[in-house]
């Protein structure tokens, strides 16, 4: 038999044969076990999808897959054996092949990928590849905290421009050292907590927000408010009466004075002009 040396075996066998109906590596992995072990022991398929990540949980160590399906490590080893001498000769469209064998990527069970791959008869996938950051552009524990300030307010109150957000973290008192706040040093803060970096930041998700923020916000949202006014929203948001009378009128970080003692939520332009850039 002459070799076609126009392709690349992917398998150690001849994979001849029409492929399983799965479109995606789970999908045939799963079918995979049920045509291995038939309709009578869904509970050794079980075993299977659990040691690849696909029962509900992310792939654990042998022994983890032993204790949470009730058997021993053994029983799983030889479960996983018998799909994977059956996968090593499974015919795999391209699609599948590509799906299996790309680079995992941020939020990828990359155990799961790799056992995945191993038992399909197909190469490892690449890990994923921290990045690489130099001591130079390390970012600081200061602006990390200004960071994490400055996405409470984006996700209080919405997308925000950069001098915008600036100015909110700047007022606020803990962000007031020695070594004032830059642009960049706040840019960078939010992209190493994983806020977006378009002209108009975006809270990375899962940020959470203070319960007086979002009444704030509610209550202020849209209103040109006078000094008076503000102090009584932040008093029914829950804040005490000399807090707000106090300092917190002129530091808190939702509202930014639009005028002698006038006083807008964050973002929000004065009556009768344009859009806010700061």
């Amino acid at each position: 038999m002459v070799p076609d040396r126009g392709r690349i075996p992917y398998g150690r066998r001849v994979r001849d044969g029409v492929p399983l109906p799965g479109r995606s590596p789970t999908e045939v992995l799963s079918q995979l076990a049920y045509r291995v072990f038939g309709p009578l022991h869904p509970d050794r398929v079980r075993v299977v999808l659990d040691y690849h990540g696909l029962d509900g949980q992310p792939a654990a160590r042998l022994a983890e897959v032993a204790a949470r399906q009730h058997v021993t490590s053994r029983t799983v080893s030889n479960h996983v054996a018998a799909v994977r001498a059956a996968g090593a000769r499974l015919p795999l469209t391209d699609e599948v092949i590509t799906a299996v064998t790309r680079g995992s990527i941020p939020g990828d069970d990359h155990r799961a990928r790799v056992r995945i791959a191993g038992t399909l008869g197909l190469p490892a996938p690449a890990a994923r590849q921290k990045p690489v950051t130099s001591s130079v552009s390390r970012v600081s524990p200061a602006q990390l905290r200004a960071a994490r300030a400055a996405a409470r307010v984006l996700a209080a109150v919405g997308p925000l421009p950069l001098d915008t957000l600036l100015a909110a973290v700047t007022r606020s008192r803990r962000f007031r050292t020695r070594s004032p706040l830059t642009a960049p040093g706040l840019a960078a803060g939010l992209t190493a907590v994983g806020a977006t970096t378009d002209p108009a930041r975006r809270a990375p998700p899962g940020t959470t927000v203070p319960g007086r923020w979002w009444a704030v916000v509610d209550t202020a949202g849209g209103r040109d408010l006078t000094r008076q006014e503000m102090i009584a929203v932040l008093t029914a948001a829950g804040y005490s009466r000399t807090s707000a009378d106090g300092r917190l009128s002129s530091s808190h970080p939702l509202f930014t004075r639009t005028g002698p003692g006038r006083y807008t939520l964050i973002g929000t332009h004065a009556p009768g002009s344009g859009p806010a850039s700061s």
